[in-house]
């Protein structure tokens, strides 16, 4: 029964690993704006909630980059913070 419940437990965590979604992107003086909205689309985050006050351009390119670490990238290239979730991203200017 517990080599059962092992194997159970190995193959879920094993599935949530290869549905692991990533980022190809590869954008030229684009607005944060919209590389979070493409981030988020191809991420499949339902909700995507930006402070009114993120703004910025910026080149991006990813090639097959896990979503997380897509997201924590752009916040330190736009000097942003926020929440990830599977499905909500909360995105802010890093306090000053």
């Amino acid at each position: 029964m517990r080599t059962l419940l092992l194997l159970f437990v190995l193959l879920v965590c094993a599935a949530g690993f290869a549905d692991e979604r990533a980022v190809t992107l590869d954008v030229k003086d684009e607005d944060v704006r919209v590389i979070l909205k493409s981030m988020q689309q191809q991420c499949g985050i339902k909700n995507l909630i930006i402070d009114k006050e993120v703004a910025g351009k910026g080149m991006i390119y990813f090639n097959d980059v896990p979503c997380a670490n897509a997201f924590k990238v752009v916040f330190m290239q736009f000097g942003l913070t926020g929440q990830i979730d599977s499905t909500v991203v909360v995105v802010e200017p890093r306090p000053r």
